[in-house]
């Protein structure tokens, strides 16, 4: 006997069995969210993607700034260069910020101007950089670092959550 048929309990003949109804198929298939092209925008949750973005920029400006003072005044933190983390050196870790905040103010200003896919996940990869950054800062700078961390993990819910309406914008 095939797959289709079943036996008549009077004859013993094979009946074929009824095709599945679109109701049983639509209960057996995993919910998926509506394509692309159907799913409506929301200029609400928009503004939380641009808040990301634009927060990406804020965020890497001050670690700019916070590179520049590790560079020029080492006694402005709260532990001497042998309790840092990673780097022993305020210098190195200057830079690093630096380096950084030019990157996170790049990430940001693309996220603004284009909101390509590639833009926001360049940005939110930065912004886990970013995060990781200050935690091996933590220790000289406890405050700010907690701080940046909080906002880097905002930043990238933003992005990752609503920054998909930026493309249909």
């Amino acid at each position: 006997m095939s797959e289709t048929t079943s036996p008549s309990a009077a004859t013993g003949t094979p009946v074929a069995a009824p095709p599945p109804s679109p109701r049983s198929e639509s209960l057996l298939t995993p919910m998926t969210s509506l394509p692309e092209s159907r799913r409506a925008t929301s200029s609400v949750w928009q503004g939380w993607a641009f808040f990301g973005a634009v927060m990406m920029a804020l965020l890497g400006f001050f670690q700019g700034l916070l590179g520049l003072v590790a560079l020029f005044d080492h006694s402005y933190f709260a532990v001497r260069t042998n309790n840092l983390l990673v780097l022993t050196n305020f210098t190195a870790w200057g830079w690093v910020h630096l380096i950084a905040g030019v990157v996170a103010v790049a990430a940001g200003v693309g996220v603004v101007v284009s909101g390509r896919p590639w833009s926001r996940y360049t940005a939110i990869v930065v912004a886990g950089l970013s995060a990781i950054v200050n935690l091996g800062f933590l220790s000289a700078s406890p405050v700010w670092s907690t701080i940046v961390i909080v906002l880097d993990v905002l930043v990238i819910y933003a992005l990752t959550v609503h920054g998909w309406e930026l493309d249909r914008s």
